[in-house]
């Protein structure tokens, strides 16, 4: 099997990425047009327009994601110009820029359930552990606990009504993941996942919502598909269809 080097991958990737959606550049810069003005918005859903104007960007931008991907380069951030979270966080004095995801489709949501949300930490509060034992912040499904409002955050829900790895969009969080189960989480209740109880006391606390399911779980969650996930929402602000597929 031939080895690439990382600038022949490179440089692969985007030969085919330019070939999939050159033809569509003018499209795409009036998606993010769309997009930029949409984000002061409390209706994320506008930058949709109704007549399916600018829906041939989403293939634009899928063509991308998956050319970068099929010529092994996985790490897209780092070859698409979008800067690095970690080390903005790490930076002294500068705070991680703020991008609200956009609420899924209309023809991408399976059914609304609603629900008594309530908000947790990876804490002793919450879980009985603490900072030092081997399961602390690590969920039932395996994967670390994870906030995230501008990806995905993990959550925890009754398996029996949204099996593990089911991916809902809650109003107000954002995108969760079922990565985890709780002996009080039991009919239509979830568990949202935040950093501190600072947070959950001051952004969320108990709440009555109507969430949307985008793709009911096959009962298990990995660090490959959030990785994966995470990716597809930094590229485009929302869950394709084909990659929840993909990736569930």
């Amino acid at each position: 099997m031939i080895q690439w080097k990382t600038w022949q991958r490179f440089f692969a990737g985007f030969i085919l990425a330019a070939f999939l959606f050159s033809a569509g550049a003018s499209t795409a810069e009036g998606f993010n047009m769309i997009l930029s003005e949409s984000y002061g918005s409390t209706d994320v859903r506008n930058v949709y327009d109704t007549n399916d104007e600018f829906q041939g960007s989403d293939y634009i931008e899928m063509s991308r994601f998956y050319a970068l991907r099929a010529a092994g380069l996985s790490d897209m951030n780092r070859y698409l110009g979008v800067p690095d979270q970690e080390n903005k966080r790490s930076e002294p004095g500068k705070k991680r820029e703020s991008m609200p995801v956009l609420a899924p489709r209309e023809e991408q949501v399976l059914h609304t359930v609603k629900v008594t949300a309530t908000g947790y930490t990876a804490g002793y509060e919450s879980t009985g552990k603490k900072p030092g034992h081997p399961q602390y912040g690590i969920t039932y499904s395996g994967v670390k606990v994870k906030r995230d409002r501008n990806t995905l955050s993990t959550i925890a829900a009754d398996p029996k009504v949204f099996p593990l790895g089911s991916i809902l969009y809650i109003p107000d969080y954002g995108y969760g993941i079922v990565a985890d189960i709780g002996s009080a989480i039991k009919g239509p209740k979830i568990d949202l996942y935040f950093t501190t109880t600072k947070q959950v006391f001051k952004e969320w606390g108990k709440k009555e919502v109507e969430v949307q399911v985008i793709k009911t779980g096959s009962g298990k969650c990995t660090e490959k598909m959030l990785k994966t996930l995470d990716q597809a929402i930094e590229t485009y602000r929302f869950l394709p269809s084909t990659i929840l597929e993909e990736a569930i």
